[in-house]
């Protein structure tokens, strides 16, 4: 009897311990599906809330569709009130970007959207403008520029000639590499494929991003674009730095209310005339620019939004670009 009672006693403790084993993994994975559950509900949260950041971002961009002209100080480009810290569902956005401080050289911050016309469009730029670009943002010398240029053109072109006999590549040089590809042979579909034209690198690729695009008809905004971009379209320092001294107003600090705008292309010259003496060389310099490259407005812009829960650790981070009338064309979350 004591042998029976002690095998009795025996399983039922092995019993408790296999039912307290299997409570134990069964809770944790309830737990887990529970946490799994929360972060997709939390993800999808910042989804929605990411997107009604764009909406909203939309409604300010159309508020001065009407203007002419589009500039630093508008609404859609310097909105603390409107894109800092907006209250969505139970999160809030952010809509800012970076930018380099014109007197101090110091990056800054702004709330609004970045129009992608204050940049250099990459399918559009032919070899001076990039090669000029390359040296004055990236550093590299004249020869390494020059190879660069040819490279991003013969990667868009349709044909398999060589821009330049050495240093650019074509189908061949991409065949031969360890993976192989081709060229695409067409334009840029994303401003990432850039880091596939033999010569571009992680490096350069971060000095440069801000300052190409692929959104833009080819033309630059007069208004916002920044010296190193007024440089590589071919204007000297001085014209250069006179179009952003005339741009900064009185205080001398941009996108604030004293601000001074061209409101056409026809008027650039006129009134820069006005405040600087330009002389002859130099107007026939600006001419030629302000022919071949320059506008005075806007059509695509990048919404740049970090959203966040409230008492939450997690974000998302939104890039996408739009263009005047809210089609969306880019958007990437991460």
């Amino acid at each position: 009897m004591q042998t029976k009672g002690g095998s009795i006693l025996f399983i039922s403790l092995w019993t408790v311990c296999l039912l307290t084993i299997f409570s134990v993994v069964l809770g944790y994975q309830v737990r887990q599906k529970l946490t799994l559950a929360q972060r997709l509900d939390e993800k999808s949260k910042l989804h929605f809330i990411a997107q009604a950041a764009v909406m909203k971002a939309i409604v300010e961009l159309k508020k001065e569709e009407e203007k002419p002209y589009d500039a630093l100080g508008d609404t859609w480009s310097n909105n603390l009130g409107a894109f800092k810290g907006m209250a969505i569902g139970d999160g809030e956005v952010d809509i800012s970007y970076g930018y380099i401080d014109e007197k101090s050289g110091i990056c800054q911050t702004r709330y609004g959207l970045v129009d992608e016309e204050r940049k250099i469009n990459i399918n559009k730029a032919g070899m001076p403008v990039l090669k000029h670009l390359f040296q004055i943002v990236a550093g590299l010398d004249e020869t390494g520029a020059q190879e660069l240029a040819a490279c991003i053109i013969d990667w868009r072109d349709s044909d398999s000639q060589l821009s330049i006999p050495l240093g650019s590549a074509e189908n061949f040089d991409y065949r031969s590499m360890q993976y192989p590809y081709e060229a695409r042979n067409q334009d840029f579909e994303v401003l990432d494929e850039i880091l596939l034209v033999k010569g571009m690198n992680k490096d350069i690729f971060e000095k440069i991003k801000d300052y190409v695009t692929i959104y833009s008809s080819g033309r630059v905004n007069i208004n916002t674009a920044s010296r190193p971009v007024l440089l590589a379209l071919g204007l000297d320092d001085n014209i250069a730095g006179d179009i952003m001294s005339f741009r900064a107003g009185e205080d001398g600090v941009m996108a604030t209310a004293d601000d001074k705008i061209f409101d056409t292309t026809a008027n650039i010259i006129p009134k820069l005339s006005q405040s600087y003496h330009l002389s002859v060389s130099e107007l026939a310099e600006l001419s030629a620019v302000v022919d071949q490259y320059l506008v005075a407005n806007s059509k695509n812009f990048m919404i740049k939004a970090s959203a966040k829960l409230n008492n939450r650790v997690d974000t998302v981070e939104l890039i996408c670009v739009i263009n005047r009338n809210g089609n969306i064309l880019y958007w990437r979350e991460s």
